[in-house]
Formats: structure tokens, sequence, C-alpha cells
């Protein structure tokens, strides 16, 4: 009965983590959204531009991300880490889906290590932010 418990208080607290990050970003999300989206866009261009030399597509047009797409992956995102870290609670497996399905969508975006130079201060932090959202993955 005591390893059940504490099972469920782990999981507890580890979906306290996503979910309270995702209440944060709902607070006053109608009112700030376009400043939020202003500063997610560039990031997603980067992103997809970084992501298509990566895998030798220079000659493919890029798609645009237009700031309705970047509303709807910031709504995306939101709803992945609030339902997965609710659904973790209760459904560990589909939980836990779900939030690394987040982390794997959000990780290279948010923490782009690779556009700074190594070394750096900005690639230091970049790089330790990766690696923090990283780690969580072999629980998964």
């Amino acid at each position: 009965m005591l390893q059940v418990v504490t099972r469920f208080v782990g999981r507890v607290l580890f979906a306290f983590l996503f979910v309270s990050s995702g209440l944060s970003k709902t607070q006053g999300l109608f009112v700030n959204t376009t400043a939020m989206v202003s500063l997610l866009q560039p990031r997603i261009i980067k992103f997809v531009e970084t992501f298509m030399t990566f895998l030798h597509l220079k000659e493919v047009d890029q798609p645009e991300v237009t700031p309705a797409i970047a509303t709807y992956l910031l709504y995306a995102t939101i709803f992945l880490e609030l339902v997965g870290g609710v659904c973790f609670i209760f459904f560990p497996r589909a939980g836990s889906g779900l939030l690394a399905l987040y982390l794997l969508c959000v990780t290279p975006i948010m923490h782009d290590f690779y556009n700074h130079a190594p070394g750096s201060q900005a690639y230091v932090a970049e790089m330790i932010h990766f690696l923090k959202n990283v780690a969580p993955g072999r629980y998964f």
C-alpha cells in the first residue's frame, strides 16, 4: 500500500511541474497572445530554417510561418502541457506520451543552443535548459 501511495505522490509532484507551468502561461493569455506570438514566431522561423539546412533541403521552398500558425502552435503546446500533466497523474502511460510529445516539440524551438557560438554565455545557458528538458525523457 505504501508503494502505491508513494508512486501516486511522485506522479503528482512530477505533473505539478508541467501543470503549474501551463497554468502560468494561460494567465493573461488572451490579453498577451500577440506579445507571446511575436516572441515565438521568430524562434519557429529560425528553427525551420536550421532544420531545413540540416536536412539539406535549401532548394525546397520553406514553409511560411504566419502569426496564425504560431498562435495555433502556442495553444497546442499549452494544451499538451496541461492535459499531459493532468493525465500523467491518473493515466501515467497516456500522460507520459503527451508530455514526451510536448517536450519533443518545444525543446528544440525554445532552447536553440545551436544558433549561438559554442562557448558563449548564451550557448551555455540554452544548452543547460535544453538538457534539463531532455533529461526527463529517460522516464518516458
